[in-house]
């Protein structure tokens, strides 16, 4: 007789402990059962680059830039000295937009386009670098820990790279004025015509 209510508490106990082992792991599980993508997954490079076109942001620039790492100027065509500017106005070019600004200048691209009050994925930053009228150009990838932007540029380390760079040398964030982004789109939508007939 005892032993048998010992055994019955046993199990009941056990059966307590597993039910409550079972309630928490599936707490723990449901944090994770509503997780939905925050934006559109994009099928190609084209697609994608017409979808960052479309939104605040301009991250087909950046798209299109992250193609190039670890290339360097002469691999580009572009002159070997002080072509940050230069990669900018490819990479701009190559996104489908008409033209950038037309100079070897970094900073040309404080003139080009909307100024935002920080740094955002796609935008173009502007930094000092040098004498007063030396900088350097890049896309915006990120920031670090301490707000720091990441971007990917050319001629950092004779290529084109991603780096960080102190939040303290920039001198502005430019969003890409509204055309040359509609011109981008545009782009993105012919290259993803001629992909889907020639997969036809």
């Amino acid at each position: 007789m005892k032993r048998s209510i010992a055994a019955s508490l046993v199990c009941s106990l056990v059966v307590s402990f597993a039910s409550a082992s079972f309630a928490a792991t599936a707490k723990r599980n449901d944090r994770f059962a509503n997780i939905a993508p925050l934006e559109t997954v994009s099928r190609s490079r084209a697609e994608a680059a017409d979808h960052a076109a479309q939104v605040p942001g301009g991250a087909s620039l950046l798209l299109e830039a992250l193609r190039y790492r670890g290339a360097n100027a002469k691999q580009l065509g572009l002159p070997a000295q002080l072509w940050c500017a230069d990669f900018m106005n490819f990479v701009i070019k190559k996104a489908g937009g008409n033209k950038g600004t037309q100079s070897r200048a970094a900073r040309s691209f404080l003139d080009f386009g909307k100024k935002l009050d920080g740094p955002r994925v796609g935008a173009i930053a502007i930094l000092r670098r040098g004498g007063p009228q030396n900088g350097h150009v890049g896309i915006v990838r990120g920031t670090d820990g301490q707000g720091n932007p990441i971007l990917i540029s050319g001629n950092s380390g004779n290529m084109v790279r991603q780096s960080s760079y102190p939040k303290e040398k920039v001198l502005a964030y430019v969003m890409p004025p509204e055309y040359v982004l509609r011109e981008i789109a545009s782009a993105a939508r012919a290259e993803a015509i001629k992909q889907q007939q020639q997969a036809q």
